[in-house]
């Protein structure tokens, strides 16, 4: 096989020939893979000799299996050897193509974008830490929530206050077709619909009553509610008795590991923060030409990642979504073509970063993280097994590089 190479911009051409007599046994297993199939009287199938197999089949079938099984591999070839990093499927044209005579082809790829990279590591040191501490309000609200976690409830004939737990049943004619919906949730902890908790004030388990309420998009629409239940909840007190249920010796253990969880969770938000703006900056500061290809691609990740979203937490349809919130999803797709070109910026200047700093994740690396993830689910054995054995290793494998590169920006 040889080959001619030229490149415009972000594609790459390849004018391919296959001797005749490489591309001979090509032919010769084609003919033999197509026999398989065939029932000629007098031979058993699968037995066939070639000469009276040609007679038999078209000669043109036998062709283009030839010419689809050689284009194949030989193009696997050119990408391993070339390195090539496409970002979709070539597009294959045959040039000449005849039994006995050499193959003539021609591919086109687009691959990723070259890119020019500031320095870096010069921009990443930039951007200055932020000193982590706790504050003393998240830590009394972790508490407060720790407590009322663990409340107990218990009915209530009187009116809804304040703190009370309430469940109600409710429906609009403004939305979602007057279906019936179900809510519980504990008054004054600000609810989903602005209006809607003053207007159960007072209310009692059977009552109904129609409610003002305010949309996110500030719409002013009516609903219809019946009062389910009314639930005092009793919080218990915060002592050593209240802090052996939760599996410490004292109150005192329980707030240290508490401040520990809370330090430990802004670490992890404020590396996540620093590393978003690191990025950010080096994104704007390099040169790239982002194909339209994967735009298209992360723009239709969001659309389909939005869908998802709506059916599993607000649980209607995308359709009913599109209406409330008076769009087309060609609109909703549009509005998510910028955000998809910033990510895929993102992702094709850490490939390059990985790519200038040699970065590679061990087999041992990546089986230790794959344990580590597997370790939360029930049936760990089982966890590992499907990973190892799925796309999911990759998406850890890139996790560890992606974890590598920050390393050597230092956040």
């Amino acid at each position: 096989m040889t080959y001619e190479k030229k490149q415009e911009k972000n594609k790459l051409i390849y004018n391919i020939v296959v001797e005749a007599e490489e591309f001979n046994k090509y032919y010769a297993e084609a003919l033999l893979h197509v026999g398989q199939e065939v029932e000629i009287k007098g031979f058993r199938k699968g037995h066939v000799p070639a000469d009276i197999l040609k007679a038999n089949i078209d000669p043109s079938h036998i062709l283009s299996h030839a010419v689809e099984d050689c284009i194949s591999a030989k193009w696997f070839e050119i990408v391993n050897k070339e390195n090539i990093e496409a970002i979709k499927e070539p597009n294959i044209e045959v040039l000449k193509m005849a039994e006995g005579n050499p193959l003539e082809f021609k591919a086109e790829v687009e691959i990723l974008p070259e890119i020019k990279l500031p320095d870096y590591k010069k921009i990443a040191s930039s951007v200055s830490k932020t000193e982590i501490k706790i504050e003393d309000k998240d830590f009394k609200e972790t508490m407060k929530w720790l407590l009322e976690s663990r409340a107990k409830f218990s009915q209530k004939d009187g009116s809804a206050e304040k703190g009370d737990l309430i469940e109600i049943t409710y429906t609009s004619k403004e939305f979602d077709d007057n279906k019936e919906k179900k809510d519980r949730f504990v008054l004054g902890k600000g609810h989903f619909f602005e209006g809607l908790e003053e207007g159960l004030i007072g209310l009692k388990r059977a009552d109904k009553k129609e409610i003002e309420i305010s949309t996110k998009d500030k719409k002013k629409i009516m609903i219809n509610i019946i009062v389910n239940s009314v639930q005092k909840m009793d919080v218990p007190e915060l002592n050593d008795e209240f802090a052996k249920t939760v599996g410490f010796d004292s109150v005192k253990a329980l707030e240290e590991n508490v401040k520990e969880g809370l330090l430990k969770e802004k670490e992890i938000s404020e590396k996540q923060k620093r590393r978003t703006e690191v990025l950010e900056k080096i994104v704007k500061a390099s040169k790239l030409e982002v194909p339209e290809v994967l735009i298209e691609r992360e723009t239709g990740a969001l659309l389909n990642n939005l869908k998802e979203r709506v059916s599993y937490e607000l649980q209607i349809t995308f359709e009913e979504y599109l209406k409330q919130v008076k769009k087309t999803e060609e609109q909703v797709k549009k509005e998510f073509e910028k955000v998809a070109e910033e990510r895929v910026k993102g992702f094709l200047i850490l490939h390059e970063i990985e790519k200038t700093e040699k970065i590679t994740i061990s087999e041992e690396e990546l089986n230790k993280k794959i344990e580590e993830i597997a370790s939360q689910y029930p049936d760990k054995a089982e966890a590992v097994k499907e990973m190892k054995n799925s796309n999911a290793k990759f998406y850890v494998e890139d996790d560890l590089k992606r974890d590598k590169i920050f390393t050597i920006l230092g956040c």
